[in-house]
């Protein structure tokens, strides 16, 4: 039997409030709106960071004859990437830039994942502060009422959540509206989410990217706080910074910030928190946060390790080879130690350790800091139309320019 149109769409209606009683309402919105895109920020409301009233700005330098060869490269290779700015900063100085149409300095980009990069440095300061004492501190010690939840919380540290290691009962797979992620991303209530998180395994024992470990950090630093992420980011971050853009923060239906995500910001404001871990936390001669937990967030030795730490990823540097007797020779000549791995397609690598790291988020946002050339590398966009891996592309970039 065929309803009449008004009753189907009764029905249709009536399904989506079941839904919405039995899952909440993110699975509706997933469906909706399925992943997550560069519009995102028009979906939900928001908390704006005023820009400083005196920016820091960094000097224009494109054109300069001695880059003109990477000028030509980049051109070429960034066409069909789905690019909306690219900036190349060397010595604090601008010395390439590429805008899609009508984006310009002045646009505010989504940051998706690069936001955990700063809640990461906001634990670092709130440690600096003695606001939170060790990162060897239990997360129940802060947020007591999560042992009830799971009798692993008792395990479970500050340093394992920064890390990724904490074990929780999370999915990230972004393609299922059912999913823990999309619940995150689409849900009404972040602090309830994090205050019913279970775990799946001990903490400490595998690396595994959940989302949720960024969430439960602000949480945890708006607890022992007092104040909003937002009123924390302000105060310590932005205006310290010398932002020039003011920035809008997503929030949830009960107005806590999505954390984990979801920052807008320009290209050259999010370059900035690059900068200051290239200046190992000083900032126009203020120390804004420790370089000891700089040090410890991108010293190689500590983030190569494991390839994240601290809400920050390292960059790997691959070496490539016809055969292993090759990167043998290589090896040795470098004096080094490092496994040869043979691939698919009968060529050989190994991988040494990078001075240079990253904070990354989904399509392709990358805020990328070389230490050894002075260089910031700022990416934001879509995924490209062509074969570019940018993981790979920008640290190639990086490391060539002298």
């Amino acid at each position: 039997m065929k309803f009449p149109i008004h009753q189907q769409a009764k029905w249709i209606g009536l399904a989506g409030l079941v839904l919405c009683l039995w899952y909440g309402c993110a699975p509706m919105r997933a469906a909706r709106w399925r992943e997550p895109d560069l519009n995102d920020s028009s979906k939900f409301k928001y908390a704006r960071l005023q820009a400083n009233q005196s920016p820091f700005r960094f000097v224009p330098a494109v054109g300069q004859p001695r880059y003109a060869k990477m000028k030509k490269y980049l051109d070429s290779a960034l066409q069909q990437t789905n690019t909306n700015a690219f900036l190349v900063i060397k010595n604090d100085s601008i010395i390439y830039e590429n805008f899609a149409e009508n984006v310009n300095y002045s646009t505010l980009h989504p940051s998706f994942s690069v936001a955990k990069s700063y809640i990461g440095t906001l634990i670092g300061m709130a440690i600096d502060k003695g606001i939170i004492a060790s990162t060897n501190d239990l997360v129940i010690k802060y947020m007591p009422e999560l042992e009830k939840n799971d009798a692993r919380f008792r395990k479970l540290t500050i340093q394992h959540v920064l890390d990724m290691q904490s074990g929780f009962d999370f999915d990230e797979d972004s393609t299922s509206p059912f999913g823990s992620i999309a619940k995150l991303y689409y849900g009404n209530s972040l602090k309830n989410q994090v205050a019913h998180l279970k775990m799946k395994r001990e903490p400490g024992q595998v690396f595994e990217y959940q989302s949720i470990n960024t969430q439960l950090l602000a949480n945890l630093l708006a607890r022992v706080s007092g104040e909003k992420i937002e009123s924390l980011m302000a105060k310590y971050l932005w205006q310290p910074l010398g932002a020039e853009s003011d920035a809008i923060w997503s929030l949830d239906g009960r107005k806590t910030i999505k954390a984990f995500c979801c920052l807008n910001a320009t290209a050259t404001d999010f370059a900035k928190l690059g900068r200051l871990y290239l200046k190992k936390g000083n900032w126009e001669g203020k120390q804004i946060v420790s370089s000891h937990w700089v040090n410890g967030t991108v010293n190689p030795d500590s983030l190569g390790k494991r390839g994240y730490k601290n809400q920050w990823w390292a960059c790997s540097k691959i070496s490539y080879f016809k055969d292993s007797l090759s990167a043998s020779q290589k090896l040795a000549k470098l004096n080094l130690k490092a496994p040869i791995k043979k691939m698919k397609n009968g060529t050989y690598y190994f991988q040494t350790k990078s001075n240079d790291y990253r904070a990354e988020g989904i399509l392709g946002q990358i805020v990328y800091v070389n230490p050894d050339n002075n260089v910031i590398i700022v990416r934001l966009g879509n995924y490209p139309n062509k074969n570019l891996y940018f993981n790979g592309f920008i640290p190639a970039v990086g490391r060539e320019i002298n």
